[in-house]
């Protein structure tokens, strides 16, 4: 009877063992080894140290896991005494994971945990546990697992320690937590048999190294991850980041001009030509060590210049380029182009994006300002100046504009240039050296031609005597009308055959078309106190505008205090001056560098009418105020209920103390209505009501009354104002005037 079950066991065991449960996990061997070589990685930022569990991407493997699930679920059906049961359920468990049933897979996950006697089953159970929750970021569960891990009798074994090591190392790598992210992943690393996952390790060991300024062993685990990677990414990666980490004496030229010369080596082999971003971006991070970040930018844009297809690179570029100027030059106004440009080339994907976004929106709202304050200070400039300054300043302007444009085009030609992969044969027949030097087969020496032509001709078109600025004909010293008359209809046709035709002879492409003319600048300078008023408007908006930015989204108390005091100087009676002033106040309230008795003082003395003012003077005043309209809004009420009972001697008693005490308040008009409707239910004379109605009408022309004010003054006519008296003192009009 034994026997009988032990064979029955080993029958069981061998079915499951090499059939199904083998298939399973071959099948979610294969599936697992691609997503990790379809995961696109950003060597620019730290790599991930486990490829993220992302359902829009796995759910495309929906076979394969079907695949897997089907398999490992045959042994849990027919096998169930098979000693690879709680293995088949790990598999069932990650397939669900996967997929992103979490609730299914945490079920599981804790039968495996709780139903299971095999330690190491038990211990992988946990380990995805955990990396489950950190997939979905709840981190109080997180928690709870790690001190059941921690309450473990039984001693991982080295997969399970690994893996343990390995979902650590992820968490706090993507929460920033640098330092704990290296105590695990060099444990992961060293316990890692497959070359391909540990030289990848051991670049993120480096990538970590260098984020928290350890250059040593950055370039340390750069150096390993080269010894031993199994990619030609990867090889290259680690081998370039090594190289911009490499410890050096800065004050050795020696040391510099070898790195040097490796960077120029690899730029210059065909093998790395689409990788020359990279390279020149390594290139750019050695200069920021020393740190040189002129040459930085300088190897910045040169990456961005010569990128053909990794818009990620290029996006990094950029970024790196507007830190540089946030940070370390301060010149905001670029690094908001900088900054621009990189989300522009990135996606959502790359990791920090969010706060790059926002960084960029914060940075393109100083530009926004800082541009409207510039051109009005052209502006105010330019008026104070005399005719001839002007026109001098203008000219010099344009001629400025020009140049960079040229410069730009320059640039635009010498960059293609760069883009183009030079031919790798040596040879040179006679044909190839023909069509390099012939100068309208070579589309860069066109463009050249045509930028060097504009920079000393501008823009002319195509016709006889180009260069003479009068372009008549001479025959014998003597000025022949007829040709000259012939010349110039042949020259007009020719022109509007270019015209219509898109023919060569049309200023196509013309470089400065957009340029903004002399007489269009001049127009543009006020001429009138109404303009003049008009520009210093926009400049305050300007101002103020400059120093909400830096105060809420730049928080840069200095910047906005500096803003806010040229505002209340320089632009006292503009509408947002007090609101400057009291901003003042608040940064001076937390900031050593303003006294906050001053600013408070300066905006009472100033602006003693505004509501910030009225409030620093009384602090109860808002609930005082609400008080007073609730009052105010009551006698008008109570004015009103007496007029309808007719009850016309207390109305007007309560209509007296809303004007006397109460004036210019929000019911004034209405109150002042309902007095000439009083009137008409007092007096005996159409007279007297008729100029209580001109009255009304003269003061108040535009009243939400108007119309029913002239509506009764048009029934007053002279027939009734002879009779004199008003039958039934107006009782005809019943007019509501509710609030």
């Amino acid at each position: 009877m034994l026997g009988a079950t032990t064979s029955c066991h080993y029958y069981h065991n061998t079915a499951t063992h090499y059939n199904s449960y083998f298939l399973a996990r071959e099948g979610m061997n294969k599936f697992e080894t691609e997503l990790f070589q379809a995961h696109q990685d950003d060597y620019n930022d730290v790599l991930s140290i486990l490829i993220p569990i992302d359902t829009t991407v796995t759910l495309t493997y929906k076979e394969d896991l079907d695949y897997v699930i089907t398999k490992a679920s045959r042994p849990i059906k027919f096998h169930k005494s098979s000693d690879f049961i709680d293995e088949c359920y790990l598999l069932v468990g990650w397939v669900r994971l996967y997929k992103g049933d979490y609730e299914n897979a945490l079920t599981t996950f804790k039968f495996i945990n709780s139903k299971f006697q095999d330690e190491n089953s038990r211990h992988a159970a946990l380990n995805a546990l955990l990396r489950m929750f950190i997939e979905t970021k709840e981190e109080a569960n997180m928690n709870l697992v790690l001190d059941i891990i921690k309450q473990q009798k039984t001693p991982y074994n080295k997969e399970n320690t690994k893996n343990y090591h390995l979902n650590l190392a992820h968490y706090f790598r993507n929460n920033n937590f640098y330092p704990e992210a290296i105590k695990h992943l060099r444990v992961a690393a060293d316990l890692e048999d497959k070359k391909i996952y540990r030289s990848r390790y051991y670049f993120i060991l480096g990538q970590l190294h260098e984020k928290i300024g350890d250059i040593n062993n950055s370039y340390v685990y750069y150096s390993k991850s080269r010894k031993i990677s199994k990619t030609n990414e990867l090889d290259f990666q680690s081998d370039i980041s090594a190289r911009s980490m490499q410890p050096v004496n800065f004050d050795d030229q020696k040391q510099q001009k070898k790195i040097d010369k490796y960077f120029e080596k690899k730029l210059k082999d065909h093998n790395y030509w689409d990788y020359r971003d990279k390279i020149y971006y390594e290139k750019a991070q050695f200069e920021m060590r020393k740190p040189d970040y002129d040459k930085a930018l300088h190897f910045f844009n040169e990456s961005v210049q010569v990128s053909t297809t990794n818009q990620t690179q290029k996006g990094h570029s950029y970024l790196e380029s507007g830190k540089i100027y946030y940070d370390q030059k301060q010149d905001y106004i670029k690094a908001a182009a900088y900054y621009d440009s990189a989300v522009q080339n990135f996606n959502e994907s790359v990791y920090g994006f969010e706060d790059i976004k926002a960084r960029s929106e914060n940075l393109q709202e100083l530009a926004k300002y800082t541009a409207i304050v510039e051109e009005n200070e052209r502006l105010l400039k330019l008026y104070d100046m005399n005719e001839e300054e002007r026109k001098e300043f203008l000219e010099k302007e344009i001629e400025e504009e020009r140049e960079e444009i040229i410069l730009r085009q320059q640039y635009a030609v010498e960059n293609e240039k760069k883009k183009q992969k030079p031919a790798t044969s040596s040879s040179g027949s006679f044909s190839n050296q023909e069509s390099k030097e012939f100068y309208f087969y070579n589309t860069n020496a066109i463009a050249q031609g045509k930028a060097q032509f504009l920079r000393n001709w501008g823009s002319r078109p195509l016709e006889d005597n180009w260069r003479r600025s009068n372009k008549m004909d001479f025959n014998d010293n003597q000025v022949n009308l007829g040709n000259q008359n012939a010349n110039n209809n042949r020259r007009n046709a020719q022109g509007e055959k270019n015209k219509e035709g898109n023919e060569e002879g049309e200023n196509e492409g013309d470089l400065f078309a957009d340029l903004k003319s002399l007489d269009d600048r001049i127009a543009e300078i006020p001429t009138s106190d109404d303009e003049l008023a008009q520009i210093n408007t926009k400049l305050g908006d300007g101002v103020f505008g400059l120093g909400k930015t830096y105060l809420y989204r730049m928080k840069m108390n200095d910047l906005a205090l500096e803003n806010f005091f040229r505002m209340v100087k320089q632009h006292p009676q503009h509408e947002m001056a007090h609101e400057a002033a009291y901003l003042i106040y608040v940064i001076c309230k937390t900031d050593d560098s303003c006294d906050e008795n001053v600013a408070k003082n300066y905006l009472i003395s100033h602006y003693p009418d505004c509501l910030y003012s009225k409030i620093l003077v009384n602090p109860n005043y808002i609930k005082e105020t609400n008080e007073r309209e609730l009052y105010i809004e009551k006698l008008y009420t109570d004015a009103y209920k007496f007029y309808n009972q007719g009850n016309y001697n207390e109305s007007d008693i309560k209509l007296t103390e809303l004007f006397t005490n109460y004036p210019e308040s929000d019911f004034e008009i209405k109150g002042r209505f309902l007095r000439v409707l009083l009137i008409g239910r007092t007096t005996k004379y159409y007279k007297i009501f008729k100029k209580a109605l001109e009255d009304y009408l003269e003061k108040y022309p535009d009243s939400e009354f108007d119309e029913i004010a002239k509506g009764m003054l048009q029934e007053i006519n002279e027939t009734r104002l002879k009779n004199g008296y008003i039958p039934g003192r107006y009782h005809e009009y019943n007019i509501t005037i509710e609030e």
